[in-house]
């Protein structure tokens, strides 16, 4: 293979690489559960070193909601030394994408005993065991009450005169 060949290979695999990283994966749409799906657009291998005692390798997809409504998402992994993220749905605004992590591997494990997974092994284990789009319900009337002020507060008073905690 000559140095043109291969450079030209080169460059046709880094072009196609973010089309082939783009994988739809299920999702249940609005609460009757319809099929649908959201987008995986890329994996991601973070290294965090500080602070020392916490240094990890953190793995994390870039999931995208093709969907008019928010969605919510969870990522799970069963792989050796891999440490799951929290059991917290990552919520995607609507037409939007975000980055949902997938877990970590702890660096003080890497010290002689083993070494963090590959992002092709994470990629291939890792699934998807929370996925819902928001669809609003049919006939579903939007709230009549006007929307909090960016810059503001406001106060809700839920009080009785007769409510024992009220101080004079």
């Amino acid at each position: 293979m000559t140095r043109r060949t291969a450079f030209l290979a080169i460059l046709v695999a880094l072009a196609a690489g973010p089309a082939l990283a783009q994988t739809p994966f299920p999702c249940r749409l609005g609460q009757a559960g319809k099929d649908s799906f959201l987008v995986a657009e890329a994996f991601a291998l973070v290294i965090l070193e500080e602070p020392p005692e916490a240094a990890r390798s953190e793995y994390r997809v870039l999931v995208r909601n093709p969907h008019p409504w928010p969605a919510a998402v969870l990522a799970g992994i069963d792989l050796p030394g891999l440490v799951e993220a929290p059991a917290e749905p990552m919520v995607i605004p609507a037409r939007e994408a975000a980055e949902v992590s997938i877990g970590w591997f702890p660096h003080d494990m890497s010290r002689g005993r083993m070494a963090p997974p590959r992002l092709e092994a994470v990629r291939a284990r890792m699934t998807f065991p929370l996925c819902q789009v928001f669809q609003p319900a049919v006939g579903a009337v939007p709230s009549a009450r006007r929307a909090v002020p960016a810059r503001g507060f406001q106060v809700v008073r839920d009080e009785a005169a007769d409510d024992l905690r009220q101080g004079f």
